[in-house]
């Protein structure tokens, strides 16, 4: 994987170098822990919020390529080199630091998607 480009917002996002098959993990999140969420956390569950160094620049998407399983990142569906990883913030994240809009529709977290 490597930052990059994103081919979903304008700004960066984390590109597949290689392929990988639906439900294969993807990578495993690791870094500083904490007990909030931060606008580049991700959710592992039991109050858990884990701030990875590649894990930061995935993506919301509504149609996403993966989701967090704990701390692994698993592919949704089949991933090809050079697609995006991305997954639904609202799927994942209990709350966000940092809700967002798109065309119209709240990513804030499943506790204030309601």
């Amino acid at each position: 994987m490597e930052v990059k480009h994103s081919k979903t917002i304008d700004g960066l996002g984390l590109i597949a170098t290689k392929q990988y098959e639906k439900g294969s993990i993807i990578f495993v999140l690791k870094g500083e822990e904490t007990n909030y969420p931060t606008r580049e956390s991700i959710y592992v569950g039991n109050n858990t919020h884990v701030l990875d160094q590649m894990g930061q620049y995935i993506n919301h998407s509504f149609e996403p390529t993966a989701q967090i399983q704990g701390y692994n990142v698993v592919a949704l569906n089949d991933i090809n080199e050079n697609d995006e990883i991305t997954f639904n913030y609202n799927d994942n994240e209990l709350t966000m630091a940092a809700p967002f809009t798109v065309n119209g529709q709240a990513v804030c977290g499943k506790l204030n998607n309601k």
